[in-house]
């Protein structure tokens, strides 16, 4: 039996070229209309790290985030473009929280030898909370030489200055020798708190390094206050904790 004409029409070349012209409803985009988008960041994010903590930022790939936070693969370029708006969206949320909690470390009326006590107190409880969030920050987003230098980002810069304005403060009050430079202080102050935390999250496929066996975490805290303390605070502080 003959089929009817209407279908016969409808897969004629000149009829698939007059469908293929006929202008279409775009697809609603489900991260833009449905429920909890931020959820999902925050879910894509929390994969990212724990993909860059354990392949690295140039072993891994998207799918591998996607997998890790069981989204759909184009979900995670929608969000962040690529894998540097993705690393770059890990370091800036990451050090927004550090960045406000310096701040008001540094705006609280305290000595300059309290201030930065709480400071490496802070910094080393991020770690033992979040160590793999840690271990991106220090190792992953240094080693990007994509992404710009660190210290272009306002909240890095924001940590500095806060941190600056302590020493600098307690320059004022004595607290501090007269021929330290603050900003000077402060690049070494997060460099020796990077160096120490970068000797804990350098490990070989898991295990603990001889440095980590023989040192804990709370002794090389102890140790970096009671050096910055001895070296950097002047008159009669300059030989106590």
């Amino acid at each position: 039996m003959a089929r009817p004409a209407a279908n016969r029409t409808r897969n004629t070349p000149a009829a698939a070229r007059r469908e293929a012209a006929a202008p279409r409803l775009a697809p609603k985009d489900p991260a833009a209309s449905s429920p909890g988008k931020d959820d999902r960041r925050k879910q894509i994010l929390k994969a990212a790290v724990k993909v860059f903590a354990e392949k690295g930022y140039h072993g891994c790939r998207i799918s591998d985030v996607a997998e890790e936070a069981g989204v759909a693969y184009g979900l995670v370029y929608h969000y962040y473009g690529n894998k540097d708006g993705l690393l770059a969206s890990v370091f800036d949320t990451n050090w927004a929280f550090f960045a406000k909690a310096v701040d008001d470390i540094a705006d609280a009326r305290l000595s300059m030898r309290d201030k930065l006590t709480q400071i490496v107190e802070l910094a080393f409880q991020a770690f033992e909370m979040a160590p793999l969030v840690v271990k991106v920050l220090v190792l992953e987003f240094g080693r990007n030489a994509r992404i710009g230098e660190a210290l272009d980002n306002p909240q890095v810069a924001r940590v500095f200055k806060a941190i600056a304005r302590i020493f600098d403060e307690g320059r004022k009050t004595g607290e501090l020798h007269e021929g330290i430079d603050p900003a000077a202080m402060s690049v070494l102050f997060i460099g020796a708190l990077e160096t120490a935390f970068v000797s804990f999250v350098l490990t070989h496929n898991g295990a603990r390094s001889k440095l980590q066996a023989a040192v804990s975490l709370d002794s090389m805290k102890q140790t970096l206050i009671a050096m910055l303390h001895r070296g950097a605070l002047g008159g009669g502080h300059a030989h106590g904790l």
